[in-house]
């Protein structure tokens, strides 16, 4: 639950990027600007986000939150050389995560790039590897694990490759990782509200209206209509009033 709790949360970052973008008083675009642009801490004529704080703040949480996830999604992963791998990889995009809002862009190229570039390898190796890992198990999770990897790996190439803007092709690369961890984290918890909470509710109207309607009027019947005379009673005379 507390894995599937942290990583819904993760979904906030992508609202703030939103958020922060929205306060900028020179237009940002999503397709050009880079998502960098939005947590600088100065003004020049290319960039000034006002909210900066805001986009900075959901770094580290974002890390924070893949950090929380990975380590009790670590303890439902069957043992293998993969799982140390998985919850490695998971720690190496946290810190990364994290580091990104503490040295922001305008901290200089090589400080922010090194901060950024362990998480952005380390995103889609780690799905990968889960893909790998889980195919046999839960095939669906490796299956969604896999096209969020193949995305970004996509994205990562035409970003490198300039085919595209490079701020589309920073997000085809990096919204894949709080895309899965939302999507992930949502499927955890309603697979558990099945378990739990919706278990103790009828769905019979949902399978078979015409059954549960039968149900639902025979209970609403009184009791005295409802139960049938047993034999003693049956062969008894009714007694007549006497006038």
């Amino acid at each position: 639950m507390a894995a599937g709790t942290a990583w819904i949360l993760s979904f906030a970052y992508l609202l703030a990027e939103v958020f922060t973008a929205a306060a900028w008083n020179t237009p940002y675009s999503f397709a050009r600007d880079s998502i960098s642009s939005l947590g600088v801490t100065t003004c020049d004529v290319d960039s000034c986000s006002p909210m900066h704080d805001v986009m900075n703040s959901s770094f580290i949480v974002l890390g924070a939150l893949t950090l929380v996830g990975a380590v009790f999604l670590h303890r439902h992963i069957r043992s293998g050389r993969e799982k140390k791998w998985i919850l490695s990889l998971a720690v190496v995009i946290a810190v990364s995560t994290a580091a990104t809002g503490l040295f922001p862009a305008n901290d200089g190229t090589i400080v922010h790039w090194t901060a950024v570039l362990p998480g952005f390898i380390a995103r889609h190796v780690v799905l990968v590897l889960i893909a790998w890992h889980l195919w046999h198990e839960r095939r669906l999770v490796a299956v969604w694990s896999a096209l969020c990897a193949a995305v970004g790996v996509v994205g990562a190439i035409l970003m490198v490759a300039q085919t595209l803007h490079f701020g589309l092709g920073e997000r085809l690369a990096l919204y894949p990782m709080p895309t899965w961890m939302a999507v992930t984290g949502t499927a955890v918890l309603f697979a558990l509200a099945r378990r739990t909470v919706l278990a103790r509710f009828d769905f019979t109207f949902a399978r078979d209206p015409r059954r549960w309607i039968r149900r639902a009027a025979v209970e609403s019947m009184p009791t005295l209509v409802r139960e049938k005379p047993g034999k003693a009673e049956a062969g008894r005379d009714v007694p007549v009033a006497s006038v």
